[in-house]
């Protein structure tokens, strides 16, 4: 991250292809997306901040960087029906596409406004939040204007018709992002409206992907009939189905300001201070 950080790209956002073969590292593409190969690079600047006890400022620092970009420099909204969204960036050039690995951001946003070193009544949370809580509808769109209620694997958006399927993307692999968020901003909000969504899609999942052995993916989230494909990805349980189960618990012991911080595969860990309360280092002794 330190080496990172010193390239010091442009409003924070990162080109996600570094050569280190010359004496210092460079930059060895130039775009610019929150999705495939990008997303976890933003999502860990705020989370090993929060994992560390929010000691360490240059995490933060730098997500808060890359996220006054993102709202300079790829934040888009449809037309007609004003959907948020992140585009991509190629060479300089916007490209309205948005990834459902995109999804992820909404609760990302969320997370940071409610730990914003500012307070969350500041105007920057503020903004972050409502992006978020934007974002978020926007992802829900994505499954909700579908035949099978099922998001594909990225939306193109268009000028006055909001978004398509992306050119060779209609289908679905059993993704969790857009779950990830809902379970995010119940947990931080309490609005259920997130549970009320994330029960529609519980509902799709169960009865266009689940097959007699488990779940599979979708070929083409427009056809009603078409059986799903023999092919879960072992994601569809370590983070689909549990930000569901999470979303639905009302005993959950996660404490996502106090406690916890989960990794991008949704692994919920304790972040030092609790492991410190807990004496796990005298464990380890």
């Amino acid at each position: 991250f330190k080496i990172m950080k010193e390239m010091n790209p442009p409003h924070g956002l990162y080109p996600y292809f570094v050569t280190n073969t010359g004496s210092q590292p460079q930059f060895a593409n130039d775009k610019l997306t929150f999705g495939a190969m990008g997303d976890s690079f933003y999502e860990y600047m705020l989370k090993v901040w929060l994992q560390g006890g929010r000691t360490e400022p240059m995490y933060r620092e730098m997500y808060d960087h890359s996220i006054q970009g993102m709202h300079d420099e790829l934040l888009q909204v449809s037309s007609p029906s004003g959907l948020v969204f992140i585009a991509d960036k190629n060479s300089g050039r916007l490209d309205t596409k948005m990834d459902h690995l995109v999804c992820f951001m909404g609760g990302l946003l969320a997370l940071g406004a409610y730990t914003d070193p500012q307070g969350l009544n500041s105007e920057r949370a503020q903004r972050d939040l409502k992006t978020g809580k934007a974002l978020t509808y926007t992802c829900y769109q994505m499954y909700a204007r579908m035949p099978t209620g099922i998001s594909p694997e990225f939306v193109q958006f268009n000028e006055d018709r909001d978004f398509d399927i992306g050119n060779g993307a209609p289908h679905y692999l059993l993704r969790p992002e857009t779950l990830e968020s809902f379970f995010i901003l119940y947990h931080l909000t309490g609005d259920p409206v997130y549970r009320e969504w994330g029960w529609e899609i519980f509902q799709s999942l169960e009865r266009y992907c689940k097959t007699n052995a488990g779940y599979g993916q979708l070929h083409d989230v427009r056809k009603l009939s078409a059986p799903p494909e023999d092919k879960m990805e072992t994601f569809f349980f370590a983070e689909t189905m549990k930000y569901l189960y999470l979303l639905f618990d009302p005993d959950t012991p996660i404490d996502l300001l106090n406690k916890h911080v989960f990794n991008t595969e949704a692994h919920p860990v304790r972040i030092f201070p609790a492991m410190d309360a807990a004496g796990v280092k005298n464990l380890l002794q």
